[in-house]
């Protein structure tokens, strides 16, 4: 039933009183949740939290463990797809992969090997396959690339997340990138936190708005581990579940638990930046044009991509294929790509081919040293550049499109790198006095900001998390106004389809809705008009006045003096032969609810759901017994139609169809 919650006066997330008693033999898990319940302060509201410091309390209990798990998880996963790449990648197919974090005084090298990069296709297949398999039979919610379904759990699912999910998420994750599959590390990652999160929530017996927001609370601390950027990661927590909003309760435990994973994660892979900047790195003022015109097309690159990863979804999603062969298909054409692209260029120029391979980290590293082309940009060069955009584009629509396991954050960030360096290499040739070569890794990084920061619709986050990754705050400024240019020239255009466009959209948000608008809402505002009927008239009457006046509900007596109410379906149950006989005195109500015209919609609702009454009399403040108006469910229901539709208004799909089409 539509608004129930607050029309019933039942309470969202209310635990039987029965669970307070832990059974003899009972479980460990449900002993620990019978003690941990008696922590009264864990699910305390209003005056129980009166100070600061004690609310820090509750939200480290809750917030470290999940940052703990999520950094613990982390490297967990990047130890398992490290070893995983090496032995299928490297080993069997032979290519040699650069990485994030190398020295700006080294070298960047890549390389292939020529007949084993034939056998790219049978280990993508594989490996699209074996993931595809686990995701059909054991998990569906770890196909895709993860945030969106952390997302969708927190708007429509109360939080609630299977515990498999997780632990899965890791396995299908490491089989589909370590096997050439073209996607990030943040999905993984961020359901590993997300889901013990909400797992960890339900221990500790908390509410449903609780829960929601320790499952974003490990979202933000799994991708702030995997990236290097804590502060980055509690921010994109509380940005990323909506299109233009934020969602302020989580900065608090998000933080904490960023902290916590990032410590952790560091203990195992050190605390140095994901990349490393070359030295000198700068702009000038008259640089900043540039990097205006640098959002732009990375807005329009981005829409793009939606379109274009969007597209390849609907497509396989039509396939009437098991989930696992749509996968393996995916891999296969995501191989077909990747082989054309490195039978068709020259071996200098194998980076656009080998960079939608896996993550890509390496070639962002090597794109943000101007190591790509040894230092020397020419315009040949420049074009492969803006191939390598397009094949990488290509490649993570159909391993992420078709259900393969993988995050799209980590890509976005390659693409945006390589549309930086091509865009900066443009630069260079025509305006070499303005933009020298090793500015072009200045557009590379901004480059890395700004085409995730538009179609993520976390533009702040995604900010501080790249200059977080990249170790700097120099480009600080010209990486503010090409991200939020890209962010504002996507408008309605979004990667993330279960996104919503702000809190009031959400479904997680409504019943806090409904409340906070009854509460602003005077009585009197909803109040209708009373329609009266003399004690002596017939039933017949009654029937025939309400029928005229449109009301269900009538007083009976006189202005001043009523001496009860009557509701027309009271009045039909008379038989029609009586009707004519019977007095309307004899079939009133007496008036059991009043309420004065300085009380508001939801007091009203809380005096008739404890009458449990329909219908309540609005009384003049001069005299109790004057009825100047009455107010039912009905109205009230009509008060809330714009908050109780069961369908979310989350603004488009993530892919909107091109202009003309349908």
């Amino acid at each position: 039933m539509v608004g129930a919650g607050i029309l019933q006066g039942a309470t969202a997330g209310s635990a039987p009183t029965d669970r307070l008693a832990t059974p003899t033999g009972s479980s460990p898990a449900r002993t620990l949740r019978g003690r941990l319940k008696h922590w009264g302060f864990l699910t305390a509201r209003g005056g129980d939290l009166r100070s600061v410091s004690r609310d820090l309390i509750r939200w480290a209990i809750i917030a470290v463990p999940i940052g703990l798990v999520a950094g613990l998880g982390s490297a967990l996963f990047l130890f398992s797809w490290q070893e995983t790449t090496d032995f299928l990648l490297v080993d069997i197919v032979g290519i040699t992969y650069p990485f994030a974090g190398a020295p700006a005084t080294g070298i960047v090298v890549w390389g292939s090997s020529f007949p084993r990069i034939l056998l790219l296709p049978v280990v993508m297949t594989g490996g699209a396959l074996a993931a595809g398999l686990l995701i059909q039979y054991v998990a569906p919610e770890t196909a895709g690339h993860g945030t969106d379904e952390a997302i969708n759990s927190f708007h429509r699912r109360e939080g609630k997340v299977r515990r498999r999910v997780p632990f899965l998420k890791i396995v299908t994750s490491v089989l589909t990138l370590a096997s050439g599959g073209s996607g990030g590390r943040e999905g993984p990652t961020a359901q590993v936190g997300a889901g013990f999160g909400s797992w960890w929530a339900d221990l500790l017996h908390l509410p449903a708005k609780d829960r929601r927001i320790a499952l974003a609370t490990g979202l933000g601390a799994g991708v702030g581990a995997i990236f290097k950027a804590p502060l980055g990661g509690a921010i994109y927590a509380a940005e990323i579940m909506y299109m233009g909003d934020f969602e302020p309760e989580v900065f608090v435990p998000a933080i904490i638990a960023s902290v916590v994973s990032y410590s952790t994660y560091g203990v195992f892979y050190g605390f140095n930046t994901l990349f490393e900047t070359p030295a000198g790195l700068g702009w000038t003022v008259n640089q900043i044009p540039l990097y205006a015109l640098l959002g732009i097309l990375c807005a329009a690159s981005g829409v793009g991509f939606i379109w274009l990863y969007g597209s390849t979804e609907r497509r396989f999603s039509r396939l009437k294929l098991p989930i696992a062969l749509k996968v393996a298909l995916g891999g296969l054409a995501s191989s077909a790509v990747v082989l054309a692209t490195w039978f068709l260029l020259p071996e200098g120029n194998h980076f656009a081919a080998l960079a939608s391979v896996n993550v890509g980290y390496g070639f962002v590293q090597a794109a943000m040293l101007g190591q790509i082309g040894a230092g020397s940009l020419t315009f040949i060069l420049v074009i492969v550049l803006g191939l390598s955009v397009l094949v990488r584009m290509v490649t993570t629509s159909f391993t992420i499109g078709s259900g393969g396991s993988a995050g799209l954050f980590g890509t976005s960030v390659v693409v945006g790198a390589l549309i930086g360096s091509t865009l900066g290499g443009l630069f260079h040739l025509w305006l070499p006095a303005l933009v020298s070569v090793p500015d072009v890794a200045a557009f590379a990084i901004v480059g890395m900001m700004s085409f995730f920061g538009g179609i993520s619709k976390a533009p702040l986050a995604v900010l501080v998390m790249v200059v977080e990754m990249a170790g700097g705050y120099v480009l600080l400024l010209p990486a503010m106004l090409a991200i939020f240019i890209a962010y504002a020239a996507t408008g309605r255009y979004h990667i993330y389809s279960a996104q919503v466009a702000n809190r009031l959209a959400s479904p997680a948000h409504r019943e806090e809705l409904r409340a906070w608008l009854l509460e602003g809402t005077p009585v009197r505002a909803i109040a209708r008009s009373p329609v009266g009927i003399p004690p002596g008239a017939v039933v017949q009457e009654a029937i025939n006045l309400s029928s005229q006046s449109g009301v269900s509900l009538l007083l009976v007596g006189a202005p001043d003096a009523w001496v009860g109410m009557l509701r027309s379906i009271d009045l039909m149950k008379v038989p029609p032969e009586l009707r004519g006989k019977v007095l309307v005195a004899d079939l009133a109500r007496p008036i059991t609810v009043k309420v004065t015209e300085t009380e508001n919609a939801l007091e009203t609702l809380r005096k008739l759901n404890a009458s449990q009454a329909d219908v309540a009399c609005l009384v003049s403040l001069a005299s109790a017994d004057r009825v100047v108006g009455l107010v039912d469910r009905q109205g009230i229901l009509h008060l809330l139609e714009g908050v109780t539709e069961d369908k979310d208004t989350d603004g488009p799909p993530s892919a909107p169809p091109l202009p003309g089409k349908a």
